[in-house]
């Protein structure tokens, strides 16, 4: 008798556009994601002041090159499964599905801390060009409010549309950041050249843990390439080759821009010139090397280099509760597509009303928009994010553990290895020294506050995980599968040879 085929999770309501993205395509949600004039020119710099060390530079080289041994079992898995829901399936597929809805919750949290931060950093960039500009004293949520509503717009499009209009504004933020840095090499202190900042002992300090999740904030992005697996061209290959891209990119970039900056500005004074100018400090430089019109330039820069990242972050996490609303996880309506452009259109105004609210409530209690908010928010979603990052990379090494799947040792059992051993120790030391990487006194809450709500959040996502298991046993089985995925049983299931009566 023949059998009707069981109901797909990615019928064309429910399925992201695909074939819509290449390598470059993922390089620029990866890149812009990392916001890498914002890392050079804000973290970087706050990160001297708050943490008193001159050590980031060298620290963007050592998680550089974790992040490369990671990639390997990272985009190995990631062939053989395809999920918008990247991080989420990983950890269901190579752990447990309760663990997969565990790890889903804590990736909403933080990339949609790291999304609502850049609106604190946009509207304090902007409201001195308006004044400069226009005669325009405004507050800081002005601004920001116009950014919410071109990335609640821009969210609801097409993928490759967001892609075009990110790669524009890469190409200018990279191409700033190479004339600044050898504009620094050309005009060093009287101190000279010196390496001191990429002198690997700086790493093994008392807070070398907060050193360590800067310079991970900075790279946080170049695992976005699973997130778009389903639309990519060729997903075995492009993923692979833009997460590789990325990293090697980023961790050239942030390493050498930010040397150049110790060696314009000396090893001796870096820490103070920091804390008395904070992100002044990256466009003085620029000022008195090439003058103001191109210092002015880079403040536009920057303030594009944000709205870019708050589109990529947007992308990723309404792409993050589509997967979960696909496989039923979240409310099944948040797993729809436009049919118009593919792209996750509940999921996508569901961010845009969170991120509304905060904003509201921000601007309602006159809260500050660079220490509560931008510096807060984004260092917070950024240990999710070097969390998340650590899970996934043991997921690897269970998932292959099973069945090597024709793949080498080396990729699946060796590099996921030592990746998970380093990340995890980098975790170790960021919660240590969290207190200093926030940058709060002695005996604040605010840092066991922040790890407790991570903590609760994953262990909800795991119970809920585990209700799913007992009360839609097929579902939990499910789960990760992403566009494979199937809900229910069919009607007329045959019944298995040798159970007749």
């Amino acid at each position: 008798m023949s059998t009707a085929p069981p109901p797909q999770i990615g019928s064309i309501a429910d399925r992201l556009a695909a074939d819509r993205l290449g390598v470059m395509g993922l390089l620029h949600f990866s890149l812009t994601a990392a916001t890498p004039l914002t890392v050079i020119a804000g973290v970087t710099v706050t990160g001297w002041a708050m943490t008193g060390q001159i050590g980031i530079p060298v620290a963007f080289a050592a998680i550089g090159a974790v992040l490369v041994l990671f990639s390997i079992g990272y985009t190995t898995m990631a062939r053989h499964i395809s999920n918008a829901g990247a991080f989420y399936a990983f950890a269901a597929k190579g752990v447990s599905p309760s663990a997969g809805v565990g790890a889903s919750l804590v990736a909403l949290v933080a990339y949609t801390a790291l999304s609502i931060g850049l609106y604190g950093l946009l509207g304090v960039a902007t409201t001195p060009l308006l004044e400069s500009w226009f005669g325009w004293d405004v507050q800081w949520w002005i601004p920001a409010g116009v950014l919410w509503l071109l990335v609640a717009v821009l969210g609801t499009r097409a993928v490759d549309l967001n892609s075009r209009f990110l790669a524009v504004l890469l190409s200018l933020e990279m191409a700033i950041i190479v004339v600044f840095s050898f504009s620094n090499l050309g005009s060093p202190s009287e101190a000279g050249y010196t390496v001191e900042a990429l002198d690997p002992t700086l790493l093994f300090t008392s807070i070398s843990g907060a050193l360590l999740v800067l310079g991970f904030l900075g790279m946080v992005g170049v695992e976005m390439p699973t997130v778009y697996a389903e639309e990519t061209k060729n997903p075995r290959k492009t993923v692979r080759i833009a997460t590789v891209l990325a990293i090697c990119i980023l961790a050239v970039f942030y390493t050498l821009a930010s040397w150049s900056i110790t060696v314009a500005v000396g090893t001796e004074g870096l820490v103070e010139a920091a804390r008395e100018m904070d992100i002044g400090l990256f466009f003085f430089l620029i000022e008195e090397q090439m003058g103001a019109t191109v210092a002015t330039a880079a403040e536009v820069l920057l303030v594009t280099s944000v709205v870019a990242a708050a589109i990529s972050f947007h992308n990723t996490v309404s792409r993050y509760a589509f997967a979960l609303g696909r496989e039923h996880v979240l409310p099944a309506s948040l797993g729809r597509t436009s049919a118009r452009t593919g792209a996750p259109l509940r999921s996508s105004l569901l961010q845009s009303a969170i991120v509304l609210i905060v904003l509201v409530i921000y601007a309602a209690a006159g809260l500050d928009p660079m220490e509560e908010l931008f510096y807060l928010f984004g260092t917070s979603g950024g240990f999710g994010v070097l969390v998340l990052v650590t899970v996934a990379s043991a997921a690897v090494m269970a998932f292959f553990a099973r069945d090597r799947r024709g793949e080498t040792a080396w990729s699946t059992r060796w590099a996921p290895a030592l990746a998970t051993v380093l990340l995890g120790a980098v975790t170790v030391m960021a919660i240590v020294a969290f207190g200093d990487l926030l940058g709060t006194p002695a005996g604040s809450p605010l840092p066991t506050a922040i790890l407790l709500v991570y903590l609760a959040v994953a262990v909800v996502g795991v119970v809920w995980g585990l209700i799913l298991r007992g009360s839609k046993p097929e579902l939990y089985r499910r789960i990760g599968s992403g566009p494979q995925a199937v809900i229910g049983e069919p009607e007329d299931e045959p019944e298995p040879v040798g159970d007749r009566s």
